[in-house]
């Protein structure tokens, strides 16, 4: 028995079918080059620009700009390349600045022994004038020795590894040797020195270090404060905290220097005398040894009316 079927309804299907599967294979296509174009744009090329800027950074070009969009992984990735990009640019800023300060510190000196070594030189000089040359040679040959020694203990400091020994020590006997040691050269000027301690206070603190603080503070407040005026040291307990001010009434720092004083090579007085100029580095060194005792100093002054140099350390 033959039976036949008209097959134009399935080859009709079969047509459908076709069409059906050759659109969704052109959609699928284009589906993926959408995706593609997108995954590329949003993944790829960040991803290539971050590999670019990581490349210009290796060959010390700081000047990398990245385009952040959105809050996911690549951006956090982006983010820390750019302020990896910035903490070098400030950090080549800072060495330029600092080596162009040394430089400047270390000439200053020189050209002063040089020259003056030049005039001790000739000959039928006078002994008495030859020894004042000398004189000053040796001070300025000072000057450059405690520069050294005050960058030594920087780099020390920048590589760790500066120590501290802490000991109890009782702050009022402390402050006592202090003034002690320091009156005479307060006195030479005119000036007074006063303490203030009426707490039996013990600290631990590396004595030899913390006295380089305070000898520091102190310095500076005998060469700025006035004639005949009054540095005081006053201790108080607060919060569990020991604070220490030392107090002068001198010319105070204008407003504009006071975020700076505790930079390196920084001064007010950018007439850089050789006789009250110091090296620049002494209330850097300060704060270092400071924050090495787990505490902290700041400044408080008014141009004109005095300074305050507030040290806090944490008590016990």
């Amino acid at each position: 028995v033959y039976m036949f079927q008209n097959t134009d309804s399935i080859q009709n299907m079969i047509y459908k079918l076709k069409h059906h599967f050759l659109m969704v294979g052109i959609f699928s296509v284009f589906l993926t080059i959408i995706t593609i174009a997108f995954l590329s744009r949003v993944i790829t090329i960040p991803l290539i620009r971050m590999k670019e800027a990581t490349e210009k950074l290796c060959k010390g070009d700081f000047s990398v700009r990245l385009q952040i969009k959105g809050e996911d992984e690549l951006a956090e990735l982006g983010k820390a390349i750019q302020t990896l990009a910035r903490d070098l640019e400030y950090l080549k800023k800072e060495r330029s600045e600092f080596l162009a300060s040394i430089s400047h510190e270390l000439r200053t000196p020189l050209t002063y022994v040089k020259g003056y070594a030049d005039i001790a030189r000739r000959p039928n000089m006078e002994e008495e004038e030859r020894n004042r040359y000398l004189s000053i040679i040796y001070e300025e040959a000072e000057h450059m020795e405690k520069l050294v020694k005050d960058l030594f203990e920087l780099a020390k400091m920048d590589q760790h590894s500066f120590q501290i020994h802490k000991e109890p020590t009782n702050l009022c006997s402390f402050l006592k040797k202090l003034h002690d040691k320091m009156h005479p050269a307060f006195q030479a000027k005119k000036m007074s020195l006063v303490y203030q301690c009426e707490k039996n206070i013990t600290v631990h603190i590396d004595q030899k270090r913390f006295e380089q603080v305070m000898m520091n503070l102190l310095d500076n407040a005998l060469k700025y404060a006035d004639q005949g005026s009054t540095v005081s040291i006053d201790v108080r307990v607060e919060k569990n905290n020991i604070v220490i001010i030392v107090s002068d009434k001198g010319r105070g720092i204008p407003e504009e220097d006071l975020p700076h004083i505790f930079e390196r090579f920084y001064r007010v007085d950018k007439s850089r005398s050789r006789t009250s100029g110091g090296t620049g580095l002494g209330l850097a060194i300060a704060k270092e040894i400071v924050e090495a005792h787990g505490g902290s100093i700041h400044v408080a002054s008014e141009y004109g009316k005095g300074t305050n140099m507030i040290i806090t350390l944490p008590e016990g």
